[in-house]
């Protein structure tokens, strides 16, 4: 699924077969990787066993499978904007918030692995009419990196830089930041060296990525959570909840830290409860202790 093959499969796929073709394509696409894709279709379903308590094995399966499918059209909806230049629809909630974040200085957007996040940097550009740096987890495979940046470049217009997570790049940020940048990082996944943090979600333990948080709170700028989610075909919906503002409260490092965490994380809980097909996270997420009693067949589906 990591390699550059498939996505650039997708891309022929586009560019030489008519749409009428992408749905039977996609739904068998799907089937054999949800197969052949095991450790993350453990993941997904070590997922599923947490946001549905007590469900049978075989519906959560189901399940699974739902999030495959519907990855699987967003890969190809990205590749069919990007490479035919085909419009799709969007409706926007909490525009609000949206024009907060374009009339302001510098601001973190708080995404996560849901939806077609990727495809939402084009609108993002668009309505707020700034450029944007995309803070992403390092990618196993260099080719699928190279090329997943080169596609969020173009779809983006040349207004969003994609930046891969490192050590170092903490204070490029959060000078960024103070020259009053936008930021736009996913904060439901830690991958390699990437700090990490304990938050509740779902009455579990969630170990979330810090950096989000320490940024707003050593740059003193607030973060909005926006999502990008699909509502039909080639349609989307923007979702920008409140901004989260992360002060010092004079407290330790650590209580300031746990309380932004644990903001996000209720607001990431609420999001997958209703979008949970939509929540593309293949690796775990949740404690393991926690959830192995909650992966064994229940009773509901």
């Amino acid at each position: 699924m990591q390699s550059v093959f498939w996505r650039r499969r997708i891309d022929w796929v586009v560019l030489h077969l008519p749409a009428w073709l992408h749905p039977p394509l996609i739904l068998l696409s799907t089937l054999i990787f949800f197969f052949v894709a095991a450790s993350a279709r453990r993941g997904v379903v070590h997922h599923l066993a947490v946001i549905f308590p007590g469900a049978a094995a075989p519906a959560n399966w189901l399940r699974a499978f739902a999030v495959f499918h519907d990855f699987a059209w967003t890969l190809t909806d990205s590749a069919v904007y990007r490479l035919l230049k085909k419009p799709f629809r969007y409706e926007l909630e909490g525009g609000e918030f949206l024009d907060q974040l374009a009339a302001g200085a510098g601001a973190i957007v708080l995404t996560a692995h849901m939806g077609n996040y990727d495809l939402g940097s084009a609108v993002f550009v668009e309505k707020l009419h700034r450029d944007i740096r995309m803070v992403r987890a390092p990618e196993p495979d260099s080719a699928a990196a190279a090329h997943l940046s080169q596609a969020i470049a173009e779809s983006g217009g040349g207004g969003v830089k994609v930046e891969y997570n490192s050590g170092l790049l903490s204070f490029d940020l959060l000078n960024a930041l103070r020259r009053g940048e936008i930021i736009s990082i996913q904060g439901d996944r830690a991958m390699g060296d990437v700090a990490q943090f304990p938050a509740r979600m779902f009455e579990h333990t969630a170990l979330l990525p810090s950096g989000p948080i320490v940024l707003a709170l050593t740059a003193e700028v607030p973060i909005y959570p926006i999502f990008v989610v699909r509502c039909g075909y080639r349609a989307y919906r923007f979702i920008t909840r409140k901004p989260i503002l992360c002060r010092r409260s004079g407290a330790s490092r650590e209580v300031d830290i746990t309380a932004g965490m644990q903001r996000w994380a209720e607001v990431l809980e609420a999001m997958i409860r209703t979008y949970w097909r939509q929540w593309h996270a293949f690796t775990p997420v949740f404690s393991t202790e926690e959830t192995r009693g909650n992966d064994r067949p229940g009773t509901s589906g």
